[in-house]
């Protein structure tokens, strides 16, 4: 599986790890196209999601830094 998503917070790599068990189990007592149809189905609504919340962060200008930028620090000055 491959998400477009950027680098930041490791979320592909995340879903990646989630894609193989997913699709490890699928491939148990399937049929190669039933399996990959099982995939999908049980993979692509989370799949879409991360892929929206990456493209959040694509936000131009100012927004776009302050909503990728801010929740960073704040994390790091209240989350200790």
């Amino acid at each position: 599986a491959i998400h477009a998503v950027k680098p930041f917070f490791g979320l592909g790599v995340n879903s990646a790890f989630e894609d193989i068990a997913e699709l490890d189990r699928s491939l148990d007592s399937q049929t190669r196209r039933r399996a990959l149809s099982q995939f999908s189905e049980r993979r692509g609504k989370e799949a879409k999601a991360i892929v929206e919340v990456s493209r959040a962060f694509d936000r131009p200008g100012t927004l776009g830094f302050l909503s990728f930028v801010l929740p960073i620090i704040l994390d790091s000055v209240f989350g200790r």
